[in-house]
């Protein structure tokens, strides 16, 4: 696996948490196993590690990428790229 993507979500997950972790398997699909997915809650220790405050959040790579937002499925193929590089 090149990519880890780690999503974290509000307990119990809200709306804008599903359609991340939705849209993070989707994309991640289209890499043919390259891409693993990982989902956390914003209270665990593991998000802790990434002083993650607002849900939903995207880390890839240990690296946050987003937080507090919905990213749009092209905004996570680009991000999924520059990680790969």
């Amino acid at each position: 696996m090149e990519v880890v993507v780690k999503v974290f979500h509000s307990e119990p997950p809200c709306a804008k948490c599903r359609a991340v972790g939705r849209s993070v398997e989707e994309v991640a699909k289209e890499y043919g196993g390259k891409v693993g997915v990982v989902k956390f809650s914003a209270l665990s220790e593991e998000a802790d590690k990434y002083g993650i405050l607002t849900t939903p959040a995207v880390v890839i790579n240990d690296q946050v990428a987003f937080s507090g937002k919905v990213p749009t499925k092209e905004e996570l193929k680009r991000a999924i790229e520059e990680a790969m590089k």
